[in-house]
């Protein structure tokens, strides 16, 4: 084995000695045909590295392009976090805003309110609670009062939070005042108009119901409804709502009005509750 290891480099030499003695035409020739052989070789092994690293910056380039796509929505996704947080508190501000000119404009003594939860609004009862109660000097039934107009009165009472009973739940009876002409009714909440007899509490609330009104009276749509002040509860004066249309009982005797609340119920988020006139 070792011997023709030696005869192999014995030979090789005396090849490199033979080519480097070699005249000059024919030594350029040889390395000639080397040349063209060997540059086969290369090119291909040349264009195979270059494909490698053409492939490899382009599955670089593409995970840096996912990497920014990511980093972008991941951005785009806080961004928008903070434009709902700001709309939420630009919304509460505006409310907190509408409630002290209301506060400022009132004769009453009232308590600034927080509603802190509400029922799902599809049983018998619509109501909230507010996080203030007997400690701020709240009892049961006190006007609760929004910037757009009364939101219901309170019910039960503890020491730290109160519940407000809406006037669109169905058992709410409120004393109102149609504005124009001052004529009287009774308001009640969530009676469904197109309901027969005892299946009203099956249908879903609708526009607030003024009772025994006098049937001689021209009552427009749009007019104004307050609170009488009778009944001892709200005092007079309190915005309810709007006349939607008007129609005749059954009875022939009186008629009905259907009101429209003025304040926005579903986003109820800030009260006053009026401690005192």
């Amino acid at each position: 084995m070792r011997e023709r290891r030696y005869l192999f480099v014995i030979v090789l030499g005396t090849f490199f000695l033979v080519v480097f003695n070699l005249p000059s035409s024919v030594s350029s020739h040889l390395r000639g045909l080397c040349r063209e052989g060997m540059a086969t070789y290369q090119r291909a092994a040349t264009r195979a590295v270059s494909g490698i690293q053409r492939t490899s910056s382009a599955m670089g380039s593409f995970a840096d392009a996912v990497k920014e796509r990511d980093r972008f929505e991941q951005e785009n996704a806080t961004l928008r976090g903070q434009v709902r947080s700001l709309e939420s508190m630009g919304r509460d501000n505006d409310d907190l805003r509408k409630l002290l000119a209301l506060r400022s404009r009132t004769r009453m003594a009232t308590v600034a309110c927080e509603v802190i939860a509400r029922d799902d609004g599809y049983g018998w009862w619509q109501t909230v609670r507010l996080d203030q109660g007997r400690a701020a000097g709240i009892r049961e039934n006190m006007p609760v009062l929004t910037p757009d107009g009364l939101a219901g009165r309170t019910t039960e009472v503890s020491e730290n939070a109160c519940d407000v009973l809406l006037i669109t739940d169905r058992s709410f009876r409120a004393s109102v005042r149609f504005e124009q002409d001052g004529s009287f009714g009774v308001m009640q909440g969530g009676v469904a108009l197109e309901a027969a007899h005892n299946l009203d509490v099956l249908c879903p609330p609708s526009p607030r119901q003024v009772d025994f009104v006098r049937k001689d009276l021209t009552i427009k749509p749009g007019e104004l409804v307050t609170t009488s002040g009778l009944g001892g509860v709200f005092p007079a004066g309190l915005v309810v709502g709007h006349v939607k249309r008007t129609y005749l009982d059954e009875s022939g005797l009186y008629q009905h009005a259907e009101v429209v609340p003025a304040a926005d119920l579903s986003r109820l988020r800030y009260v006053l509750v009026a401690v005192g006139r």
